[in-house]
């Protein structure tokens, strides 16, 4: 079969589009094409500049979006045909709404305003995105594309990060378009800068407190803020927690870096009080940056925090939702460090106490998994860990390098997240470690996505825990329901057999010793353009 000669493409709302995107700087879009969208791809096939990747389905498309978003800072963007393609990104807009995360959904739609108007795909998908969408926008003629996308791209870059859906009709995306000169990019927004007078306020409550520590949230990465957080963490001394958002804040190994607020959860972050660190309840002041005290970080608002706390944050509606705060100050993560280091000027104070009191290891089963892990692999190693016994070890054991080094989806807790948003970090980053860590059910929610890694290349390390059981609700059910399991239990497949038709490398595990030596073979595999599926086998 011979290949049409590539055609000189009239210029076309999709063209358009597509014109504009490469504009905002977007190199790659995670999709699954259909009838409605049919134009738009078109249109992508006449711009070599931007890659698609063909997830499997819109689920992945949208983790692929979301781990691009979160290990690069810059907007993931998938697409998903109108009606069903878009009730399949669900999931994954949710997730990232609940993390502050900026995806943007464009999707195709009937040709018509009546979504009930017998078109196949007919919906009103504006209306049921509505509550997990920073912002939603239709494009009802051609003349509107650039405004409207203008808009789109500033409500997913300003202030709070979110996801975004943009709703192109296919009669609209075939429209042509008179020849024009498209405008220049709007200038970007600067960040919002913090009251001066709040900054005074918070820099006097914080000058009283001898005992401070500092909780980081994901606004501190968002906002490029880890060297301020650092900067101003030394100057104060104080140990420096983090949320599961802002596991990054703060390199794993720097010696103030105390980790989670919790040094091992329960299956349902309940009953969680004994298990906080001492050093909440001998602090006397809390700075808290860009963080909005969740179930989980706060194990169902267990969690002490002294009455002297001085909250920063770029919603203002997170103040006092959970905590009462003394001085709150609104605005940019950074900005806010900043003026905090400018007020507190002096000598760096030595911590108060020791970061991380000596406490037993977190392990799985018996078995320091995540040591095994965090061994195995470099320091520039991305990892994207699941909803799964062992990532929630991880995130209080696995010491992080950097900013955007390890990827979860921490309020929407939506199992299948990490082999996507793996993909996705890799389409970003070809030259880095990818590693995604799952259970085995989690896995199998989206695990035909390693034929997105084998036909798009886009070759990573998948570690799969394989207990045979939905080991988190399993726990909760053994801990509060008398160990009556009901629908806990998996009848896996074989996994070894299963990567084999995929073409995907197999390693087994069943110790420590045994993961870590996968995991480093593993990477070697990679770096020659395979994708590895590493079992590790606890029963």
């Amino acid at each position: 079969m011979t290949t049409p000669a590539l055609e000189t493409q009239a210029r076309t709302t999709a063209s358009l589009l597509v014109e504009r995107l490469k504009q905002y700087g977007v190199s790659v879009m995670f999709g699954y094409p259909g009838g409605p969208l049919a134009p738009l791809y078109d249109a992508l096939y006449h711009e070599p500049a931007i890659r698609h990747v063909l997830a499997r389905d819109e689920q992945g498309a949208g983790f692929m979006a979301d781990g691009y978003a979160r290990a690069t800072g810059r907007p993931g963007v998938c697409l998903a045909v109108c009606g069903p393609g878009v009730y399949n990104a669900v999931t994954p807009l949710a997730t990232a709404f609940s993390d502050s995360v900026p995806v943007l959904l464009i999707s195709g739609q009937v040709p018509s305003r009546d979504p009930r108007s017998g078109y196949y795909h007919e919906n009103d998908q504006l209306r049921l995105c509505e509550p997990i969408t920073k912002a939603a926008f239709r494009v009802e003629r051609s003349e509107e594309l650039i405004p409207v996308v203008d808009r789109a791209w500033q409500a997913l870059t300003t202030g709070r990060p979110g996801p975004v859906l943009l709703e192109v009709p296919g009669d609209v995306l075939r429209q042509p378009c008179p020849a024009m000169t498209i405008p220049p990019l709007p200038p970007v927004p600067g960040p919002v800068r913090p009251c001066e007078a709040d900054l005074d306020a918070a820099a006097e409550c914080i000058r009283s407190w001898k005992r401070p520590v500092i909780l980081a949230g994901g606004g501190v990465i968002t906002a490029s803020a880890t060297e301020e957080l650092r900067l101003l963490a030394e100057r104060l001394g104080a140990p420096v927690f983090h949320t599961l958002m802002g596991k990054t804040a703060i390199r794993g190994d720097h010696p103030l870096a105390a980790g989670l607020p919790w040094k091992e959860g329960t299956s349902d972050a309940t009953d969680m009080l004994s298990r906080m660190s001492p050093l909440l309840r001998s602090a006397d002041g809390m700075l808290a940056v860009g963080c909005r005290f969740t179930q989980v970080t706060t194990g169902t608002w267990s969690m002490p925090v002294p009455d002297s706390l001085v909250h920063v944050d770029i919603d203002p509606t997170e103040f006092h939702r959970h905590y009462r705060a003394k001085v709150t100050v609104a605005g940019d993560a950074r900005e806010a460090l900043r003026g905090l280091l400018e007020r507190l000027e002096g000598p760096s104070r030595p911590s108060w106490t020791d970061p991380r009191p000596p406490r037993p290891t977190w392990t799985v089963a018996g078995r320091d998994l995540c040591g095994a892990i965090r061994r195995a692999v470099p320091q520039d190693t991305i990892i994207a860990v699941d909803v799964t016994r062992l990532a929630y070890v991880m995130l209080v054991e696995y010491a992080a390098d950097g900013p955007r080094t390890f990827l979860h989806p921490a309020a929407a807790v939506s199992m299948g997240f990490a082999l996507p948003a793996a993909l996705g970090a890799r389409a970003a980053f070809p030259d880095r470690p990818i590693v995604a860590v799952m259970g085995d059910g989690g896995f199998q929610i989206t695990g035909m996505e390693l034929a997105t890694a084998v036909q798009e290349k886009l070759p990573i390390v998948v570690v799969v825990v394989n207990d045979r059981a939905l080991t988190l609700i399993k726990a909760l059910q053994h801990r509060k329901y008398g160990g009556r399991f009901l629908g806990v239990d998996l009848r896996n497949p074989d996994f070894e057999r299963l990567a084999g038709a995929f073409d995907v490398k197999y390693l087994g595990a069943t110790s420590e010793a045994d993961l870590e030596n996968s995991v480093r073979a593993a990477l070697e595999w990679v770096r020659q353009g395979k994708t590895v599926f590493v079992e590790m086998t606890l029963n």
